[in-house]
């Protein structure tokens, strides 16, 4: 007869059954509310880079195309001479002369500017002191800060303005606050949103929240609506306190371009209108902008270049409704 098997002390060949017996398992829990609301966003996500949406751009720049037609920030009058001088590839100054006009002493001006890749530096100096100041930093292809300052003598003419600016695929986020008070809440704080609803409509709304002084708050709403053609874009806006205007650009051709705008002003009893058409001709060696509105006003301003770096302006303003009228001759020359 064998002899029974001999193992090592404390080994035991057969498991011991009751001693593992197995454990039952539970049901897997169902997803959290954090996952839930991950799920839905993805989702949502998916559904809009299905649309395919274009970035509808900024709400302070829905009529940005009409007014590069219109003279706003180039009719002038008196004398002017504007010299630039590129230093580098990313810095430049600039001396700026303005004298005989009608409304404003003489006055010059002395203007630095650097360029780099994700910042912007900009200042200017005056003759009566007055400083201004701009800056911009790009911390990504859709997220930028930007500031802006203005140091006068003149009493209640200094100014500091911050700026936060996001474009997502397809909305614009802005927020905005001007003389900021950390100390009474004071300042004017404002938001907007602009968000693409389709290939050629965009919505969007701003509010603005003032405290002019501690204890006095003031809110006002505007809306926007714009609708983006092949060659066309068409806006209207409404500002909470009675105020409504519309405006239509035309891309005529790669020369030609023409803008109007109508503005309602219906606030406190008032019932005003004004409606103002203009048009930028681009010809081989010059530039003319012309501008008539409801109320008389004709203005015309043509920029001719002479040569590569020289151009010499004429512009001219007259007002029939009130009678009066100004002229103006310029230089601009970058060396």
């Amino acid at each position: 007869m064998a002899a029974p098997l001999k193992t090592p002390l404390g080994f035991n060949p057969l498991p011991n059954m009751s001693a593992a017996a197995p454990v039952p398992t539970e049901p897997a829990a169902p997803a959290g509310l954090v996952d839930q609301v991950k799920g839905a966003f993805q989702k949502v996500n998916s559904f809009r880079d299905s649309l395919n949406l274009p970035n509808p751009g900024t709400y302070e720049g829905v009529n940005r195309e009409v007014k590069h037609t219109f003279l706003t920030n180039h009719v002038f009058d008196g004398a002017r001479c504007d010299i630039t001088k590129v230093l580098t590839p990313n810095f430049q100054v600039t001396h700026s002369f303005a004298m005989g006009a009608a409304a404003s002493p003489s006055t010059y001006n002395f203007g630095t500017a650097f360029i780099g890749q994700q910042s912007f530096l900009s200042g200017n100096l005056d003759t009566d002191g007055n400083v201004q100041a701009r800056a911009n930093y790009a911390w990504s292809n859709t997220n930028v800060s930007k500031c802006q300052a203005q140091f006068s003598n003149t009493p209640g003419h200094s100014m500091l303005q911050m700026e936060q600016d996001y474009n997502g695929r397809d909305f614009n986020v802005n927020l905005k606050g001007v003389n900021p008070s950390v100390v009474d809440g004071t300042g004017i704080f404002i938001g907007s949103y602009l968000q693409s609803v389709s290939q050629h409509v965009a919505l969007g709304a701003e509010a603005v929240y003032q405290v002019p002084t501690p204890g006095q708050q003031e809110t006002t709403m505007s809306y926007v609506a714009k609708y983006t053609g092949r060659d066309y874009i068409a806006t209207a806006q409404w500002q909470g306190f009675g105020a409504f205007s519309a405006a239509y650009y035309l891309r005529y051709s790669d020369k030609v371009d023409f803008g109007t705008e109508i503005q309602l002003l219906t606030a406190g009893g008032r019932r005003e209108a004004v409606a103002t058409v203009g048009g930028k001709f681009e010809f081989r060696r010059s530039t003319f902008r012309g501008q008539v509105d409801t109320t008389g006003k004709v203005s015309a301003v043509l920029e001719e270049k002479i040569v590569p770096g020289f151009s010499f302006l004429v512009s001219g303003e007259m007002d029939h409704g009130k009678g009066q009228s100004r002229f103006g001759v310029g230089m601009m020359w970058e060396v």
